[in-house]
């Protein structure tokens, strides 16, 4: 059975200043009583502040004066919820790393439960919402017919599973190879790895402070997923493309057919300008779409960097380190 020496926690952080004093005596807590437990032998807790515009970073810097086993990522700016977590497992060094919500809606009790299954064998283990009751009704809709849709366009992922898991330390270097800069991990980590265990939860609600995600970043986000992991809309552009000539083949063959072997006539405007409109919107919404991809090829092609870290924060007694810039 796999023992874990070392487990990381990430800790992805924007403008979190309210809850993260919370968040860290509640996190602290039940690993040090996985320690007494013997379950695991030590932990890091990695907070990554993504470029937080309040005062995120200073109550960060007292929970690392206090406690030892403390670490911060400062980045530069702000990299994205998918990139602040991708920072964290960067820098992570545990045998097992669990990334988590710093509003710990997702309850850091199961942390446990998915150390269970890591010595069983398990390098993933996810974390899955059991319903979306806390949720406002449109999220709640969108969100549910979201993950249906990924799984009819081919894209695995599992229902309802966020961006609470653990990753073994070999998987997670597996991850951390991975050259792409559009980002879903909840679906990345399912192309390395099929074999993975589940543990059920029920969300709960924000201790204090607003949720960070808007509705602009979750439909980024959903757009993301669709884009890098399947061509499914493309293909679908194209069968469009081919039924509307079908259908206008048959239509312009009425129109001879009326035309030469009939007293009548193809009625007016409306009948030629709505088509028209059809399908001049059509084809920009098609190429709207197509403009996705290749603008996703653009980032791609750059090759810019995942994220910057403005300094690292280490004690010396855990890790020798300084500041500097990674990518």
């Amino acid at each position: 059975m796999r023992r874990i020496d070392l487990l990381s926690i990430v800790i992805p952080c924007h403008n979190e200043e309210e809850v993260l004093e919370t968040t860290h005596k509640r996190l602290s807590k039940i690993l040090n009583n996985l320690i007494s437990s013997k379950r695991i032998s030590d932990y890091e807790l990695v907070y990554v502040d993504n470029g937080s515009t309040d005062n995120t970073l200073e109550v960060l810097k007292n929970i690392f004066a206090s406690d030892p086993r403390t670490r911060i990522i400062a980045l530069r700016r702000d990299f994205g919820f998918q990139g602040s977590i991708s920072a964290g497992l960067f820098h992570a060094k545990g045998d097992a790393v669990v990334t988590i919500d710093a509003d710990l809606q997702d309850p850091p009790e199961k942390i446990e439960a998915m150390i269970t299954y890591f010595e069983q064998g398990h390098d993933l283990v996810l974390g899955v919402r059991e319903d979306r009751s806390t949720d406002s009704f449109l999220k709640r809709f969108f969100s549910e017919n979201y993950y249906r849709l990924m799984r009819l366009m081919g894209v695995t992922i599992v229902h309802n599973h966020g961006d609470f898991r653990l990753m073994s330390k070999s998987l997670l270097r597996e991850f951390n190879a991975l050259p792409e800069r559009n980002r879903l991990i909840r679906a990345m980590v399912l192309q390395l790895e099929s074999r993975y265990a589940i543990v059920p939860y029920k969300r709960e609600k924000r201790v204090s402070g607003k949720s960070k995600f808007n509705i602009s970043s979750l439909f980024s986000l959903s757009l993301d997923g669709i884009v890098s992991f399947t061509y499914f809309p493309l293909r679908l552009t194209s069968i469009t493309g081919i039924l509307i000539s079908f259908l206008t083949l048959i239509v312009a063959l009425w129109v001879l057919y009326i035309k030469l072997f009939t007293d009548k006539f193809v009625p007016g405007w409306a009948s030629i300008l709505l088509p028209i409109l059809a399908l001049g919107g059509l084809q920009l919404f098609f190429l709207g779409l197509i403009g996705e991809y290749i603008g996703r090829l653009y980032v791609e092609v750059k090759q810019r960097p995942l994220f910057v870290v403005r300094e690292e924060y280490i004690h010396e007694t855990k890790d020798a380190g300084s500041s500097k810039d990674l990518t």
